[in-house]
């Protein structure tokens, strides 16, 4: 036999498992089920008008106490939530 049968003979591949499938992309007929795609919560805008005095003073608020203008919104809310209950 020549080196290139001896060779061709020798050489196995490697046995591999076969993959898994994500159960999602396992479907029965006619039916297939899709992962529902999660989304992190996003801030949703929120626009409204207020007098210029009112927003010099609650961007300064703001900045004086160094926090974000919907944080100092969501504050302000919860605030009124618990006051009102």
């Amino acid at each position: 036999m020549g080196r290139k049968a001896q060779r061709k003979g020798e050489r196995k591949l490697p046995s591999s498992k076969a993959a898994d499938l994500a159960p999602h992309l396992i479907g029965t007929k006619g039916q297939v089920e899709r992962p529902h795609p999660v989304r992190p919560a996003a801030n949703e805008p929120l626009t409204f008008k207020v007098s210029a005095e009112f927003k010099r003073e609650f961007r300064r608020y703001a900045v004086d106490h160094d926090l974000r203008l919907n944080q100092v919104l969501v504050r302000a809310f919860e605030a009124l939530k618990r006051e009102a209950a």
